[in-house]
């Protein structure tokens, strides 16, 4: 059976082992005897209380958790922006509504990262997607790769010929040439906006674009890659160098989703006194504002769409990023076998889940996601929010968390407590 896993807000996990599991429902109904009938009379508010008590060890890993790259996106089917939500093209299908005009536009876009390797060298390298609407030069010893985008019809064609020139190209790390492909991974996929992007192109939605999203991810794994990533439009001056405006880089008003260089995770294994470690770093964290879900309000009663789904406070906040506000634990994700929601009659693994919202129901055939769902975000794998999705885990707050060593044992023993809840608001 796979360990209990502690959820944060960033979607990494802390896993534990756990020897006892108590769940703890309390239904808050008031009862009162009835005078001379020798009756009981209750009222049912629906007020339930749920905790969850769990006690296990910890001991050291027995092998090296293997990290990952940082990585950022490229989509094209996005309007820039925190939270992005409209289409890109949608900028100038209402004035220009030309592909031509376009073109024009993005010519002298620079999108400028550093590889992790530039990083560590600490030389000051960092390489440049420069766009030309026409020829352009690449030099690799300022890790400058020259996309011309002239031959370009649409946004999909664009990222594939964004994608060609990445797959060629040479930049420079440490002082030496380096294929770009040596030091990213580079994958195509549907823009987040992909219905809409193909619908303001095309005028219908028959088909859409497969490819207008670009994943750009280090090979090299660890946090120290994650880095800004920004965006800039200068002018294409003669022989293809760029002149300044106004002694600065013209800010772009018409951008396209780019989003910062994250995620990078070290390769680490832990001692039992790590994780005690880090578990205990937890006495700071952050609940970053409100998490809060109309749909969980609302369960099955109201079908609420999506842009009204959930709202998390630390993204209005912008501190999103803090690390008081990543480590929070949003929920607790505890395995089971289950038959009852297989469609092929062999056991299958589940987590537990609490319905919450009137006409909400989980029952053993109901809870059907699978152990440990994952989303897609940018082109990225990432847990689903507790507070935000129901059916994913055990959305709660931890209480308590009670750890002891005995020399005799040799490891650490826990205990710890948390409070099933769906709405959070705290600092």
């Amino acid at each position: 059976m796979p360990k209990i896993q502690l959820i944060r807000r960033d979607s990494s996990i802390i896993e534990l082992d756990a020897n006892t599991i108590t769940f703890d429902l309390k239904r808050g109904t008031t009862v009162a005897p009835i005078p001379f009938l020798g009756q009981r009379f209750a009222i049912d508010t629906n007020l339930t209380d749920v905790g969850i008590s769990i006690g296990g060890i910890v001991t050291d890993d027995d092998s090296e958790v293997l990290g990952t790259g940082s990585a950022f996106t490229i989509d094209l089917s996005q309007a820039s922006g925190t939270i992005p939500s409209s289409t890109w093209y949608g900028q100038y299908s209402t004035s220009a509504g030309s592909w031509n005009t376009v073109k024009a536009d993005l010519d002298g876009v620079e999108i400028s990262f550093k590889s992790k390797g530039q990083l560590d060298a600490g030389l000051g390298e960092t390489t440049a997607i420069r766009l030309a609407n026409g020829t352009t030069t690449s030099s690799v010893a300022d890790s400058i790769i020259g996309v011309n985008i002239s031959s370009t019809t649409t946004s999909d064609s664009l990222a594939t010929t964004i994608v060609n020139a990445l797959n060629s190209a040479n930049i420079t790390i440490d002082g030496a040439t380096t294929a770009f492909t040596t030091a990213f991974s580079i994958s195509q996929a549907k823009g987040q906006q992909m219905n809409n992007s193909y619908y303001h192109q095309t005028g219908d939605i028959s088909t859409v674009y497969n490819g207008e999203q670009i994943l750009i991810k280090n090979k090299s794994v660890g946090s120290g890659g994650d880095v800004a990533v920004t965006v800039q439009k200068g002018v294409n001056a003669g022989s293809n160098t760029y002149a300044l405006v106004d002694g600065s880089r013209a800010k772009w008003d018409k951008a396209f989703y780019v989003s910062n260089m994250t995620g990078g995770v070290n390769s680490n294994k832990m001692t039992m006194g790590d994780k005690v470690q880090e578990l205990l770093n937890l006495a700071n964290m952050s609940a970053g504002g409100a998490l809060l879900s109309p749909n969980t309000l609302t369960g099955d009663v109201i079908d609420l769409p999506d842009s009204v789904a959930s709202f998390d406070a630390s993204r209005f906040l912008q501190i999103e990023d803090a690390d008081v506000v990543k480590k929070y634990i949003v929920g607790v994700r505890v395995p089971y076998e289950s038959i009852a929601s297989s469609s092929t009659g062999q056991e299958v693994l589940r987590q537990f889940v609490v319905p919450a919202g009137p006409g909400t129901n989980y029952s053993a055939s109901q809870n059907t996601r699978e152990f440990d769902p994952v989303s897609i975000v940018n082109n990225e794998k990432v847990r689903p929010n507790p507070y935000l999705e129901q059916g994913v885990a055990l959305p709660c707050t931890l209480l308590t968390w009670n750890p002891s060593y005995e020399a005799g044992d040799g490891f650490w023993s826990y205990e710890l407590s948390l409070a099933v809840v769906e709405q959070l608001v705290g600092i």
